[in-house]
């Protein structure tokens, strides 16, 4: 019985030992270890503002104000997150008038990265070029053609 009490004891020792040598050689080194954990754990808290403003996304703002007043809530935060990385709509109002509120139109050519180009303007484009003599009368047609048939 003396000899496994001895064996535990020694262990004990050789652990505060290795603590205190550990302590010893760098005093600071627990302490920058919770300022980087705490760095990393508040990015991560703000993760969905940092998205939506990098996104440049339409409401950025409330995006950031609703993360900073309830994104501790884990669930509402996962929703910012979700949102904050919903693909970019443009709001705009269908008569020009509204340009907030349930009543408006959405421009989708923001969505996902895409580049929208008005069908009108990429066929006045082409026909410019044509008169130009950049293209040829069959390079044209084939043109105007692809611009119709993805409408």
């Amino acid at each position: 019985m003396t000899d496994q009490t001895t064996i535990i004891r020694n262990i004990v020792m050789n652990v505060t030992e290795y603590t205190q040598q550990v302590n010893a050689i760098n005093p600071y080194l627990s302490l920058l270890i919770f300022a980087i954990l705490m760095l990393s754990m508040l990015a991560m808290y703000c993760l969905p503002s940092i998205i939506a403003i990098m996104r440049q996304h339409p409401q950025k703002w409330l995006l950031v104000a609703l993360n900073i007043l309830a994104g501790w809530t884990g669930l509402f935060w996962i929703g910012l997150l979700i949102w904050s990385l919903w693909p970019r709509e443009k709001l705009v109002s269908s008569d020009g008038s509204q340009n907030w509120g349930p009543y408006q139109a959405h421009d989708r050519s923001q969505s996902l990265g895409e580049t929208f180009v008005r069908p009108e303007y990429t066929l006045e484009q082409l026909h410019q070029m044509k008169e130009r003599g950049t293209l040829t009368e069959a390079e044209f047609v084939k043109a105007k053609e692809r611009i119709i048939n993805r409408l």
